[in-house]
C-alpha cells in the first residue's frame, strides 16, 4: 500500500488492488477513494485537516497534493495503519484522536469530513449533534477557508429501490425517517443546505458523486445538471452495477430510472451521495463551466485518466488528462500488440448511448435470444457506417474481417447516436497493433453489455453465456465457433493485462456454460453470521465454523464454543454473507457464566471499518 516515491505524485491510484477482495477492503485501501477530492486538489494546499482518517485511503492522496495535513482517526489501529501508509511523507501527521478530544489553537484552510457528518450524533449529547459538529470545524477554519463534506443521501434513487440503508442494514430505514438519537444519519440536500447556513458558512455547492462518494468514478455539478446538452444521466445509469453495496435484486431498474429522474430535473436531489463544497465566504462558488469529471483508474498507473467535462464558448469539450506525473513507456510498453492513444481533447458527442438498446431488450420480460437481434443488427450497421466515414473498407459478413486497430475501442458504450442516427465512436484510447478482428470486438462488446445487463429481466428461457452469445451473432449472419471464442477470450485477456497489469490467466475463464443470471433466479432466503474457530496454526476452514442464521434489524447472536481450546486459537466473525451495512454493539466471550473478554465496539460500523473481527 505504500507509495515509495514522492516523484511519482499520485501514485496512490492503484493501491494494490488485488487484495482488495471485499468490500471492507475496498472501503479502506482502494485509491479510488481518493477521486472524491480530486475536483478540489486546487484548494488542497496551505493547512489541511482531515476528520476520520481511518486506514488512510485518502490520506495518502491529500499527502500527495502537497498539504500540511493533519490526520485524526479515533481508533488508534486504524490510526496506526493511516500513519504508515504515509510515512513517507514528512508532510503528513497522523494523530489517533477522538475529534471531541481535540484541541489546537490553529485554523486550517481546508477541513475533510468525508464519510463522517453522519456519526455526529454518536459522539455528542448535542441537541443538533451535526449541526454542533459543523459550528466546531467553521470554528476552525480560516475566514476564507472550505469545508468538503462526502455523505450519503438520505433520498438516494437506490435507496427507494430496496438498497438498505448503509448504516443500520435495513431497506426503507432513511427514507423513512426512523433514526434515533446515537444512530448514525444521513440527510437529504435542503436538510444539509440548512444545517451549512445555520452553521455559519456563506456558500455551498453541491456535486453527485457516481456510483456514491465511496468509490466515485464519476461526479457531476449542478451546472452538469442543469446543461441541456449535455447527457449528465449516462453518467450516472453508466454507474449503477459498479457499486459494490448494490443489492443484485432492485424493486425497479435503476439503469433506466435514472434517465426519467434526470429529465425531470431531479438529479441532484435523487442522487445516492453529495459531495459538498461549503465556503466561509461568499462568492465562492464552483465554476460553472465545469460539467462533470469521470476517472478510469482500475488500470496501469499510467493508463489511470481523468475525464473532463467543460463547457467552453465553441461547445462542449471533454478534456482528458493522464494522473500520473510521468507516463514515459518503457521498452515493452513500446512493443506490445496494444498502443495507447489517449487524445487530449475531444469535442463531446451529444445523443444516446447505443448500449442503452441492449439494456432496453434485457429489461423486456420474457426476452429471448431474437430479442436483442435488432440490436445486433443497428450495432453492425454503426461500424459500417464508422468505417465508411474512416475509408476503410470492410466486409462485416465474417468474425475475421480485420477493423482498424482503434476500432478495439468501439463497444456500445462508446458509440454515441446523434438526433438524427449517425453514430459517433468516442473515449477511444486505444489502438491494436495489426488490426482488430470483428469477432474478438462483438465477443468484447458482449462481455461488456451481459455484466452491464445482469441480472437480465425474468424469461422463459434459459441460456448460458456462450449459447447467448453464438446464438446473437448467428442472428446477424455471423458464424463464430467454439474455438473463435476461445481465441478471442485469449486475445482480450492478452488485452486486459497490458491496461490493467493483472496477469492474462485471471481473464481466461469467461465461464461460459454459466446461466445468464435472471431477475430473482438467484435470491437468498437466508443469511448468515459466520464464527470461524483456527487450528493452532491459525488457518481457518468452512468444517471448523459455527453458523448462526441472521435478519435486519437489532439481534443477540450467541455461538456455543467448543471445548478445549488451544492457547493459539484465533477466532475470526463474519457478521453476514450478503452485500449489506451492519453494526456492531459489543462483543463478549463468557466462561460458563463469566464474562472473560468483552469488546464495546461503539465506533464499529461496516464502511468504517473491517467487515470481520479477529479476536
Amino acid at each position: 500500500l505504500h507509495v515509495r516515491s514522492r516523484r511519482q505524485r499520485q501514485m496512490c491510484i492503484r493501491d494494490s488492488p488485488q487484495y482488495c477482495t471485499d468490500w471492507a477492503k475496498l472501503y479502506h485501501l482502494s485509491a479510488v477513494r481518493g477521486n472524491i477530492l480530486r475536483p478540489f486538489e486546487h484548494l488542497l494546499k496551505g493547512r489541511v485537516l482531515e476528520i476520520g482518517a481511518g486506514c488512510g485511503a485518502i490520506s495518502r492522496y491529500l499527502g500527495e497534493c502537497g498539504a500540511e495535513l493533519l490526520c485524526l482517526e479515533g481508533s488508534p489501529r486504524r490510526a496506526a495503519i493511516a500513519a504508515s501508509r504515509t510515512r513517507d511523507l514528512d508532510n503528513v501527521t497522523v494523530l489517533a484522536e477522538r475529534f471531541d478530544d481535540f484541541k489546537v489553537d490553529v485554523q486550517f484552510d481546508a477541513v475533510t469530513l468525508i464519510g463522517v457528518l453522519e456519526y455526529a450524533s454518536m459522539f455528542s449529547n448535542a441537541e443538533n449533534p451535526a449541526l454542533a459538529m459543523l459550528k466546531r470545524i467553521r470554528q476552525l477554519l480560516k475566514p476564507d477557508g472550505h469545508l468538503f463534506i462526502a455523505i450519503e443521501n438520505q433520498l438516494g434513487l437506490k435507496y427507494f429501490a430496496g438498497a438498505p440503508e448503509d448504516h443500520v442494514g435495513i431497506a426503507m430505514y432513511g427514507i423513512e425517517g426512523r433514526y434515533q438519537h446515537g444512530q448514525p444519519k444521513t440527510f437529504g440536500k435542503v436538510e444539509l443546505e440548512r444545517l451549512l447556513a445555520s452553521a455559519g458558512f456563506e456558500a455551498s455547492d453541491f456535486m453527485a458523486p457516481s456510483p456514491d462518494y465511496k468509490l466515485p468514478n464519476s461526479i457531476i455539478t449542478e451546472a452538469g445538471f442543469q446543461c441541456d446538452a449535455f447527457d449528465a444521466a449516462a453518467l450516472a445509469w453508466q454507474n449503477v452495477k459498479k457499486d459494490p453495496q448494490l443489492p443484485e435484486s432492485t424493486t425497479f431498474n435503476l439503469e433506466k430510472a435514472w434517465q426519467v429522474v434526470f429529465n425531470n430535473r431531479l438529479g441532484m436531489d435523487l442522487a445516492n451521495s453529495f459531495l459538498i463544497k461549503a465556503a466561509c465566504k461568499k462568492n465562492d462558488s464552483q465554476k460553472d463551466d465545469i460539467l462533470a469529471y469521470h476517472y478510469s483508474i482500475g488500470r496501469k498507473t499510467r493508463y489511470c485518466k481523468e475525464s473532463l467535462f467543460v463547457m467552453t464558448d465553441d461547445g462542449i469539450q471533454v478534456e482528458y488528462k493522464q494522473l500520473a506525473s510521468s507516463a514515459t513507456p518503457s521498452e515493452n510498453e513500446d512493443s506490445s500488440a496494444f498502443k495507447y492513444v489517449l487524445p487530449r481533447i475531444d469535442a463531446y458527442a451529444a445523443g444516446k448511448v447505443l448500449s442503452l438498446d441492449f439494456l432496453d431488450s434485457a429489461a423486456h420480460h420474457d426476452w429471448s435470444i431474437d430479442s436483442f437481434a435488432p440490436f445486433i443488427k443497428t450495432y453492425l450497421a454503426c461500424l459500417a457506417t464508422l468505417l465508411k466515414q474512416d475509408g476503410a473498407d470492410v466486409d462485416l459478413r465474417s468474425v475475421g474481417a480485420v477493423l482498424p486497430g482503434h476500432y478495439i475501442d468501439a463497444v456500445p458504450q462508446n458509440i454515441v447516436l446523434r438526433p438524427d442516427g449517425t453514430p459517433q465512436l468516442i473515449d477511444v484510447e486505444w489502438e491494436m497493433i495489426g488490426g482488430v478482428e470483428l469477432g474478438h470486438l462483438m465477443m468484447r462488446a458482449l462481455l461488456l453489455l451481459m455484466a452491464a445487463a445482469n441480472p437480465f429481466y425474468p424469461s422463459a428461457a434459459s441460456f448460458s453465456r456462450q449459447e447467448f452469445t453464438m446464438g446473437l451473432l448467428a442472428s446477424a449472419g455471423l458464424d463464430i465457433s467454439r474455438e473463435d471464442c476461445e481465441r478471442y477470450i485469449a486475445l482480450e485477456a492478452a488485452f486486459q493485462e497490458k491496461v490493467t497489469g493483472k496477469k492474462a490467466d485471471r481473464f481466461l475463464d469467461w465461464a461460459p456454460e454459466a446461466l445468464i443470471h435472471k431477475l430473482g433466479s438467484t435470491q437468498s432466503t437466508s443469511k448468515f453470521a459466520t464464527l470461524y474457530i483456527s487450528d493452532a496454526h491459525g488457518n481457518f476452514s468452512e468444517q471448523s465454523a459455527l453458523r448462526h442464521e441472521v435478519s435486519d434489524g437489532p439481534q443477540r447472536l450467541q455461538f456455543a464454543l467448543p471445548s478445549p481450546l488451544a492457547a493459539s486459537t484465533v477466532f475470526r466473525f463474519d457478521p453476514v454473507d450478503q452485500r449489506q451495512g451492519f453494526s456492531i454493539e459489543s462483543i463478549k466471550v463468557y466462561s460458563g457464566a463469566r464474562c472473560a473478554w468483552e469488546w464495546p465496539c461503539l465506533l464499529y460500523t461496516s464502511d468504517a471499518a473491517d467487515d470481520s473481527l479477529r479476536v
